[in-house]
């Protein structure tokens, strides 16, 4: 239970004789408001940031399929032969590497 709930939910802790008169009550309510209010906007930004960070990631995925379907067009345009492909997929295949990494485990036996 806080500060603000004891004073403002229960009738035994919310007349003027359970407060303290050491604290400006007055201010300590504006504070709370205006804490709770940058909670909600805050709540609201990271909610933006998320969507935001969600539909980048969509579009970096459309992005990457698009350059893989341009690359395998160069290749294939490579093959036949079409002038200006083979400098094209020189260039390119340092972004499409086919090498597979494989994690290495500490196996180790006793």
């Amino acid at each position: 239970m806080s500060i603000t709930d004891c004073s403002s939910n229960r009738k035994e802790f919310s007349g003027t004789r359970a407060r303290t008169p050491d604290v400006n009550w007055q201010e300590f309510e504006r504070d709370y408001k205006a804490r709770a209010f940058a909670e909600s906007l805050l709540a609201r930004v990271q909610s933006i940031a998320y969507q935001l960070e969600s539909t980048k990631i969509l579009h970096d995925y459309d992005n990457y399929q698009n350059a893989l379907n341009d690359y395998a067009y160069s290749q294939y345009s490579k093959g036949a032969g079409k002038l200006g492909f083979t400098e094209k997929v020189a260039e390119l295949r340092q972004f499409f590497n086919r090498s597979r990494t494989t994690l290495k485990t500490n196996d180790t036996q006793e």
